[in-house]
């Protein structure tokens, strides 16, 4: 036993002689500003950036957030709001992340999104935009008027046809939410 703990006494011993320490404390407040700093840059990341726009993804284990709580959430990151989908590009990049991040046990995940859809489909700002037919979830855009608000399943399984936007009503649940920074 005594030789296993006289090289860690003579290891602690050596340290402590390159390790210059002033015993005022600097070292401990230099350990907290580091973590401090990395906890900052760990939520000032972006999950997925696109034409030097940040988008962060949040998702939840749980099916149970609706649309008017999902855009405090986006608030909450940076002041951010429910992100648009732009592009055909824009949309994979998305799903591509999105599929890292599915819910262990869980196949797929729905998210909000800034996007209406009346009649046409919408940016947050009330825009029209086109996006490719492909991007929908099969069998949408719904005909049902008051399903204006725009969500997006995500199938960890890439070829799964049963992904894409749609259009839902505002009550429904979903895990999370795609915000724009």
């Amino acid at each position: 036993m005594q030789n296993l703990l006289g090289p860690t006494l003579q290891l602690s011993h050596h340290r402590s002689k390159n390790f210059k320490s002033k015993n005022d404390g600097s070292d401990i407040v230099r350990l907290i500003k580091k973590s401090r700093d990395e906890k900052e840059k760990a939520e000032n990341k972006c999950d997925v950036i696109y034409k030097k726009t940040c988008y962060r993804v949040v998702v939840y284990d749980v099916k149970n957030v609706t649309f008017n709580e999902a855009e405090p959430i986006c608030k909450s990151k940076k002041n951010g709001k429910l992100a648009n989908i732009y592009d055909l590009a824009h949309y994979q990049s998305l799903l591509s992340y999105i599929r890292s991040i599915v819910p262990s046990g869980k196949t797929d995940t729905s998210l909000w999104t800034g996007m209406e859809y009346k009649k046409r489909l919408l940016l947050s700002d009330g825009r029209p935009i086109t996006i490719a037919t492909e991007v929908w979830f099969p069998l949408y855009p719904s005909w049902d008027a008051s399903w204006t608000i725009v969500a997006v399943v995500v199938n960890k399984e890439p070829k799964n046809k049963y992904q894409g936007i749609f259009n839902d009503e505002s009550s429904s649940q979903h895990y999370g939410v795609i915000c724009e920074i």
